[in-house]
């Protein structure tokens, strides 16, 4: 296959800011309340357990990232670190980490969609949730065709409307508590240890695209400086202000309220403003879902990309824009599947399956640094986690841990996505259209 390239354009502010527009959106404007129902008066136990775990596995992802700079981002890496171990295993585990990780994109996409779609209802209440879903998402589709050198305005632009607006609750909600600090409540783990766990199971859901930069290195300036450093700075970003944010949240509104809210943080803020923060809130909400929506939909595209010049999906995948450097098919199709999951209409269900899928993808990267320091000990390692494999191994039992905590319908759904992917896998093996993984990672130094 005649391999295209997409436009280097992205300088480390906006890789950054693709990496924080991707993590602060529905996870944190929508999610917290379902979270506040089994954490309780805890619910800042559970944001900072469930960045904890996110955090080790960014600093697998910015190893990696820094080693093979590629559109693709997980494929690429499960597939050069399986297929130390044959050749085989490499196809197979790297096509189904693809399938996988391109499915979560379209699945989280929905989900983020439909957060938009209740907190537009905060200002036109007389609309349906899916409606707006579903016009968030022929916008965005629309947004991400046109290319990334355009999509990344608005992204900036946004990201500091909801940093400040996140700010603006936790400053408003410490100087006008309405109730006990969180460690003063009673009971302050209404499910215990289970209940902190179910919670970072959920909030999970607003961490798992800790990915959404790596997925563009191909996009990136200078992407073995900068796609490690950005990865790293916007998930410590976002975990420090999940942390803030639902230790106010619990301090504004009683727990068993809070769930009960569906734009929790807006609402929670009714109490002790007159109504112009709380909308403010409101509309930084909205924004968030639209950077979300962005940041989850630029993944997908790609990594299909990735898939394509490799043999592993059809080459319409693989095709780029020739005026806005895009991947222009690949973007529509992807897009297209995400707005018809909105039709379901059901947030809970749709975010969940989107978590099970992202931390599926998360141990297999785990697993693949793991592989490399053992197979590639003298490549060249740009950045290298500290602390030998500490890290990488508490990411993957922390992952494991959070499995356990999530829907079971979730589970399944997630479960048949994976071995779809294997079907997809050996028909294509079957059709004889796969390439070495070399012919695919021999590309020009930046």
């Amino acid at each position: 296959m005649n391999q295209q390239n997409l436009k280097r354009s992205l300088s480390f502010l906006d890789l950054y800011s693709l990496g924080v527009a991707a993590l602060i959106g529905t996870g944190i404007f929508v999610l917290t309340g379902i979270a506040a129902k089994p954490a309780g008066a805890g619910l800042f136990l559970s944001f900072l357990i469930a960045g904890g775990i996110a955090i080790c596995t960014a600093l697998s992802f910015a190893e990696l990232s820094a080693m093979y700079p590629q559109a693709g981002a997980s494929y690429v890496y499960c597939k050069k670190a399986f297929s130390t171990l044959g050749q085989g295993t490499g196809n197979l585990v790297a096509s189904v980490v693809g399938w996988t990780l391109m499915t979560q994109y379209i699945v989280v996409g929905a989900a983020v969609w439909l957060g938009f779609g209740l907190y537009a209802q905060f200002f036109l209440p007389g609309l349906s949730v899916t409606f707006w879903a579903v016009i968030l998402g022929v916008l965005t589709v629309t947004l991400l065709y046109l290319g990334i050198s355009f999509s990344k305005s608005v992204i900036n632009l946004l990201v500091i409307v909801k940093v400040f607006a996140l700010l603006l609750f936790v400053v408003l909600g410490i100087l006008h508590p309405q109730l006990a600090m969180p460690i003063h409540q009673t009971p302050f783990l209404p499910q215990g240890f289970g209940g902190l766990m179910a919670a970072a199971a959920i909030i999970a859901f607003g961490q798992i695209h800790i990915d959404a930069i790596t997925t563009v290195a191909e996009e990136a300036k200078n992407p073995y400086r900068d796609i490690p450093r950005a990865t790293v700075w916007a998930i410590a970003t976002v975990v420090v202000l999940y942390a803030l944010v639902g230790w106010v949240s619990v301090t504004l509104v009683p727990t068993d309220v809070l769930p009960t809210l569906k734009a929790p943080l807006a609402s929670a803020l009714n109490v002790v403003t007159s109504g112009w923060a709380s909308s403010f809130v409101a509309a930084a909400g909205i924004a968030a879902t639209i950077t979300s929506g962005l940041g989850c939909m630029i993944g997908g595209p790609r990594v299909g990309l990735a898939m394509a010049r490799e043999g592993q999906l059809w080459s319409s995948f693989g095709k780029i824009h020739t005026k806005f450097k895009s991947p222009s098919t690949a973007t529509l199709i992807t897009g297209a599947f995400a707005i018809l999951l909105t039709l379901t209409g059901n947030l809970s269900l749709v975010a969940s399956a989107g978590v099970f899928t992202a931390l599926m993808v998360f141990i297999a990267v785990n697993v693949a640094v793991i592989i490399l320091r053992y197979k590639e000990k003298h490549t060249k390692r740009p950045f290298k986690i500290p602390g030998g494999l500490l890290f990488p191994i508490l990411g993957i039992a922390g992952t494991i841990v959070e499995l356990f905590y999530l829907d079971p319908k979730a589970i399944l759904m997630g479960a048949a996505w994976m071995v779809t992917g294997i079907i997809v896998y050996f028909f294509f093996k079957k059709a004889g259209t796969h390439q070495s993984f070399d012919s695919m990672t021999d590309h020009k130094k930046v």
